[in-house]
């Protein structure tokens, strides 16, 4: 049958625009990007003359009226408000991570989406992996036996092929590496292992933002209350995979390359007998792929004018966790800061 695709607009032209959100909708028939709003609007041209988008515009609100829904993908302070606007006026949005800054901005986010009845969808592509399901229906059936606990890692040397330098400015990206890469990989694990008991939470800011933090969660769902830790870096390369550790057999789930999913007996230390589960057409992905998904699930949701699988309200406890750790942080260890005493 016949798709008639979509129209999305999309509100600010950065790297996530050039390298994941216009690729996604090349690769889609059911959405098309006919519109591109920023306020630099050289940029926004050559990305428009790049992926053949007429459109092109330094004001947001011109694309109401003109588009049947838009990704927001401006600095992250800009998120709720801009989204707020949107919703209001009657146009479906897809706000890229963080859905907000603070809990009160992203409650008053999700009570705009209830009393417009619009369609909110949060920018949390992990959530349309093939691994991560993979990993959410182990846990879920129980395959693992009892959880003893989890450690989770991601870090690599800073590349992001930023357009802008709003990631370093606190008033703008609300923090560093924690509420990046870090609602991301919170949000997983809020996912696959319930909310919120305690945390411990230390990071490396000096007055900027954070590079690196570490932190020790307490979380309680199905699988009863767990205890874990998390370590994410803009300086190091860690080892980007999820571990979770059960009485029966441990996971461990690839958070970077094509995101394998490996599963051992517990005993045996995962030394010597591995073997990779299959899901829904294997157990690895692409992080491009995720991005497709996460449009195609967008284009149903404006279509249907219902829920996407991934709803504002679904995120607002990774929203709660990164505001509560900054508030509650501590220094992160940095041995390096100190006089050291030479020899008497």
């Amino acid at each position: 049958m016949a798709i008639t695709p979509v129209r999305i607009g999309i509100v600010g032209c950065g790297a996530v625009t050039s390298v994941c959100h216009l690729p996604a909708a090349r690769a889609l028939r059911e959405a098309a990007v006919v519109a591109l709003a920023d306020t630099n609007l050289e940029r926004a041209a050559f990305l428009a003359r790049r992926f053949g988008i007429a459109t092109v515009t330094e004001d947001y609100r011109r694309l109401i009226g003109a588009v049947d829904g838009v990704i927001v993908a401006l600095p992250h302070a800009l998120h709720a408000p801009v989204a707020t606007e949107l919703l209001r006026a009657g146009i479906p949005v897809l706000v890229e991570k963080p859905l907000a800054t603070t809990t009160e901005e992203a409650l008053q986010l999700v009570a705009v989406a209830r009393e417009t009845g619009m369609p909110l969808q949060a920018g949390y592509m992990f959530r349309y992996s093939r691994a991560a399901r993979l990993v959410k229906r182990i846990l879920d059936e129980g395959w693992l036996g009892p959880i003893q606990g989890f450690s989770l890692e991601s870090g690599g040397i800073y590349s992001w092929p930023i357009a802008s330098g709003f990631f370093w400015q606190k008033a703008q990206a609300g923090g560093g590496v924690l509420i990046d890469t870090g609602s991301h990989m919170l949000d997983l694990l809020l996912w696959w292992l319930g909310d919120v008991v305690d945390l411990e939470y230390r990071d490396d800011n000096l007055g900027g933002v954070e590079a690196d933090c570490w932190m020790t969660l307490v979380l309680r769902g199905p699988a009863g209350v767990v205890r874990g830790e998390v370590t994410m870096s803009r300086l190091r390369r860690l080892r980007s995979a999820a571990r979770i550790v059960g009485s029966a057999f441990t996971l461990e789930c690839g958070l970077s390359g094509r995101y394998p999913v490996r599963v051992w007996p517990t005993a045996w230390g995962g030394n010597g007998v591995t073997f990779a589960s299959e899901y829904e057409g294997g157990a690895t992905d692409s992080f491009e792929r995720m991005f497709v998904e996460q449009m195609r699930e967008f284009a149903r949701a404006i279509r249907e004018r219902t829920p996407p699988a991934v709803a504002g309200e679904s995120v607002l406890g990774v929203i709660a966790l990164i505001e509560r750790c900054y508030r509650e942080r501590r220094p992160l260890e940095q041995p390096w800061l100190y006089p050291v005493k030479g020899p008497s």
